[in-house]
């Protein structure tokens, strides 16, 4: 089987404005500011990150999805080979 990454890196999205990627996080405080709109989350990262549960179930789906598929498939394979066909 050949080795897939299963890698996703989900871009966060301010809650007010969308934009994505467009934070700067205060070292000191942990508080981030979108640089787009300047919304301040006091929460920090992980207020964004709240924010974005849809937004990372619906990517986790996805990638569920394509995992599943690619298992199938190799599957499939596995059994050809050895003479017994699957539909």
């Amino acid at each position: 089987m050949d080795k897939k990454e299963y890698h996703k890196n989900i871009a966060l999205q301010c809650a007010t404005c969308g934009a994505e990627y467009a934070f700067s996080t205060d070292k000191d405080t942990g508080v981030v500011t979108c640089l787009r709109c300047n919304r301040v989350y006091y929460g920090g990262y992980n207020e964004i990150v709240k924010l974005n549960q849809k937004r990372i179930y619906d990517e986790a789906q996805q990638l569920v999805s394509e995992v599943k598929t690619d298992v199938k498939k190799e599957l499939i394979n596995i059994f050809k080979k050895t003479g017994i066909n699957i539909k």
